[in-house]
């Protein structure tokens, strides 16, 4: 998807039995220039889920405004109007859901770190049914809801402690949001314009860990989320993540979980549905 392209999924209803359960009734991509808004209501019985894929992003609700990060999702449930500023140009995203099960997997919560990066790839996911056949099929599209919200209920809302430190939050934020892409501390570093050992010491002494152990845990839960809830391969997990090939991811895996990819494979418990799509490697 080229970056100045707004994106916009409105699935087919799925059947009444599976509606009630879970829906997914709005996906969307938007990028925005600073201070831009976009717009969107959330219906009685809905929840959202609002990303700041790059750039900081402002979630503006009735009753609260919520500042996202970089790679920040804020899940809500708040029947009206919302609007969707940007602090900094930037790409969001937004999902919304109905139905039961969302209800039982979702609650207010604080920010969650990590999310964008997933919401961004079930959008893309949908965009690709699409050009298949559009409408989305509901049921697709519900089944594509589940996995979302299942991986985004297990990411935890804390990150590393970077507030004070404007050199730490700015390289924890390309870190979140561009983990599949960085290539090491090197390019972080001349990205910042600082150098590496510098870069070290202050991304350490702020939130003790090392800037490259933060980028290997990111990868490593974000693969764990891929194998645990997608009908997704070794070397998908690998490549998705941002690992050279599967035989070093294999490697650092093991070394992070004390198990193989194929070993948590095995032991994770998935979700395996006939002639369900897998998800293409998009981001």
């Amino acid at each position: 998807m080229a970056s100045g392209q707004n994106l916009e999924i409105r699935p087919a209803p799925p059947d009444a039995d599976l509606g009630a359960l879970l829906a997914l009734t709005l996906a969307r991509l938007l990028p925005l220039e600073a201070g831009n808004r976009a717009g969107g209501v959330c219906e009685e019985g809905e929840w959202i889920a609002a990303a700041a894929i790059r750039g900081s992003l402002i979630v503006i609700t009735n009753t609260r405004d919520t500042l996202l990060q970089p790679g920040q999702v804020l899940l809500f449930q708040e029947v009206g109007a919302y609007d969707l500023q940007a602090v900094s140009g930037c790409l969001c995203g937004a999902v919304q859901f109905r139905g039961e099960l969302a209800g039982r997997l979702l609650g207010d919560c604080p920010p969650l770190t990590g999310g964008a990066a997933i919401l961004r790839e079930t959008v893309l996911a949908l965009s690709v049914l699409e050009n298949e056949h559009a409408p989305v099929d509901g049921a697709a599209a519900s089944s594509r809801a589940y996995d979302l919200l299942v991986r985004l209920t297990r990411l935890s809302p804390e990150g590393p402690d970077v507030q004070g430190s404007p050199l730490a939050e700015a390289a924890a934020a390309i870190i979140r949001e561009e983990f599949p892409f960085l290539e090491g501390l090197d390019e972080l570093a001349e990205r910042l314009e600082v150098s590496k050992p510098h870069l070290i010491r202050a991304f350490t002494r702020q939130t003790g860990i090392p800037p490259g152990k933060y980028i290997t845990k990111v990868r490593i839960e974000y693969a764990k989320l891929l194998l645990s809830s997608e009908e997704a391969s070794v070397t998908y997990a690998a490549e998705a993540s941002g690992f050279a090939n599967a035989n070093y991811f294999a490697k650092v895996f093991r070394r992070e979980t004390g198990m193989s990819p194929s070993e948590f494979l095995e032991s994770a418990p998935r979700r395996r549905e006939p002639g369900r799509h897998p998800g293409p490697p998009v981001w």
